[in-house]
């Protein structure tokens, strides 16, 4: 699932827009809807069993007027295939019952992952950032009728694919990548923000979402291969959010010591070995664990003869044998 959006004055209507799953056909793909709750749903977007719908967006003072990116991807073991000529935009003025694909101002040939967003103090207004061989950064004023290539700006779209409008200032637009862009005109130019937060460690890289507040746009909250981040100030200082069991291990071994202790790879988030038990009446706590390599942890193993020495391993085959 790539987007649900509700109603935003009928909780009981949703549209669903599904990419597919990765690796083979389904025609499970497209755009759905349901009028009662999610009760019963109905399939109203669909190409074939190889594209999907990577993202949906909707004018809020009108939501019967929709835009959805239809996708086509597919995974294999030696590599992935993400777009084709049956990616693209498309619109629906009568609440998703009926589409039409958007082709005036976008790139032709081949495209890919497309994100979406539509300003909410005028839906006239709606960015899309679009994978092509001319794509980038590209804006509509007519609601989506038509649209103008602003920049050239699109981060490793397969990964990404998420731009945002501040819902006080038109002009001022992120970019989602392995580093946040901003833009203070429009999406012309962009510039990598300073990730700074408390104690000097840094924002992580790796930036999937972003929500600014509508009330107050210096107030955003971030998320990343890292966590979650938070700022009062616009984007200046961070602050970390340490107290969330968020991790995605790899995998997990253990050594022979007693008490055990616990090895494991963290998704782009460096290797760790941990106690298993403690003393302490707080119980075992973040600072009990010891990075013991870095990169995206995979595999470890602690020798089993040997509780001084590990093997670790992290992306593109890096193997590491410590003390």
């Amino acid at each position: 699932i790539a987007r649900v959006l509700v109603h935003p004055t009928d909780p009981s209507t949703v549209w669903v827009a599904a990419v597919g799953h990765l690796w083979g056909p389904n025609p499970e793909r497209g755009i759905y809807k349901t009028t009662d709750g999610g009760a019963t749903w109905r399939k109203l977007l669909y190409v074939d069993e190889d594209t999907g719908v990577g993202d949906l967006a909707l004018n809020p003072a009108d939501p019967d007027v929709l835009y959805a990116a239809t996708y086509p991807r597919r995974r294999r073991a030696w590599g992935f295939v993400g777009g084709g000529p049956t990616g693209g935009i498309w619109r629906s003025t009568d609440g998703g019952e009926t589409w039409e694909e958007v082709t005036a101002g976008l790139p032709s040939g081949d495209i890919g992952r497309i994100g979406f967003e539509t300003w909410a103090r005028d839906p006239n207004l709606v960015m899309a950032i679009v994978e092509a061989e001319d794509g980038g950064i590209f804006r509509s004023t007519d609601r989506g009728q038509s649209w103008t290539r602003v920049n050239d700006l699109n981060p490793r779209p397969m990964y990404y694919s998420q731009i945002r409008l501040d819902p006080n200032d038109s002009e001022r637009i992120y970019v989602l990548g392995t580093y946040l862009h901003r833009s203070v005109d429009g999406g012309e130019t962009f510039v990598e923000l300073p990730m700074e937060v408390e104690y000097n460690t840094g924002v992580h890289v790796d930036h999937h979402d972003l929500w600014i507040d509508p009330r107050d746009s210096r107030h955003m909250i971030l998320g990343n291969d890292g966590g979650l981040y938070f700022t009062f100030d616009g984007g200046d200082n961070w602050h970390f959010t340490a107290n969330l069991p968020i991790q995605q291990l790899y995998d997990v071994s253990l050594d022979m010591e007693d008490p055990y202790r616990i090895y494991g790879g963290l998704q782009d988030n460096n290797s760790y070995r941990g106690p298993s038990a403690t003393r302490r009446y707080h119980g075992i706590l973040n600072h009990d664990w010891l990075v013991v390599d870095y990169g995206d942890g995979m595999t470890s193993q602690a020798d089993p003869s040997d509780p001084t020495t590990a093997y670790v391993s992290s992306q593109g085959g890096g193997i590491v044998r410590l003390d």
